[in-house]
């Protein structure tokens, strides 16, 4: 398993259905795992934090945590910096290194409905000399319809001195309240290489500035290995 950054994904669940209701995000956090290509509008800033925790004492990765500020400065176009922490079995918490990226929506952003697509890098620069930093670009795919929401991601990454990898993750939600969504995610790498992840999510959006996400799920690697994990999403708007 990675918690910190399992490299991409594989299959897909589906998900709960109810009542229709119109998606409340515009901020390219509407998954746990999958990222979004909707942008938020220029001058709006947005905290974001993301967590995961492995829930078998055992795991060699316990638990993760990125904190983050997004910032729409065009149309079609936001800026984000983040952190990655980490805890590995029988340590303190760890900083592990600082990620800009930049988030551009190919489609016309005036319009709600269809399919929406965009492209997003993130370069990752290690806290430690003797590690590496990390590429990743993102294709991100995302259409609303009848109360159901998908996104994909198509991810290549590559670590500094290291080989080009690539990777999917998938999403579905359907909405089944007033503030709910229910759905389910999972990635992977196409070579296998770090596992494949799939989860259940709970969406809650009480209102347009505040988002919470919750899933539970599990990582299955080619060694036969299953590792428990949880994760959560908070997506709070600050300004705008």
């Amino acid at each position: 398993m990675s918690v910190r950054r399992p490299i991409l994904a594989a299959s897909l669940a589906a998900s709960l259905a109810l009542a229709p209701l119109a998606a409340l995000a515009h901020h390219g956090q509407d998954f746990l795992i999958v990222e979004s290509p909707s942008v938020t509008h220029p001058g709006n800033v947005y905290f974001l934090a993301n967590a995961a925790a492995a829930l078998e004492s055992d795991a060699e990765e316990q638990a993760g945590f990125e904190p983050a500020l997004l910032v729409g400065v065009a149309p079609r176009v936001a800026l984000e910096l983040h952190a990655h922490t980490e805890k590995l079995a029988g340590d303190s918490w760890s900083y592990e290194a600082t990620a800009p990226s930049v988030h551009v929506l190919l489609t016309d952003p005036e319009r709600h409905d269809g399919l929406k697509a965009g492209l997003s890098a993130e370069y990752e620069i290690a806290r430690e000399a003797d590690a590496a930093d990390r590429l990743e670009l993102r294709l991100s795919l995302e259409q609303s319809f009848d109360g159901y929401k998908w996104g994909g991601n198509l991810i290549y990454s590559r670590e500094q001195g290291g080989e080009d990898e690539f990777g999917v993750a998938l999403g579905l939600r359907r909405t089944v309240g007033a503030h709910v969504a229910l759905g389910a995610e999972a990635q992977g790498a196409f070579d296998h290489a770090d596992g494949r992840e799939l989860l259940g999510g709970v969406y809650w959006e009480p209102s347009e500035a505040v988002t919470l996400k919750f899933g539970l799920g599990g990582v299955h690697d080619d060694a036969g290995g299953n590792t428990a994990l949880a994760r959560f999403g908070l997506v709070v708007r600050l300004r705008g």
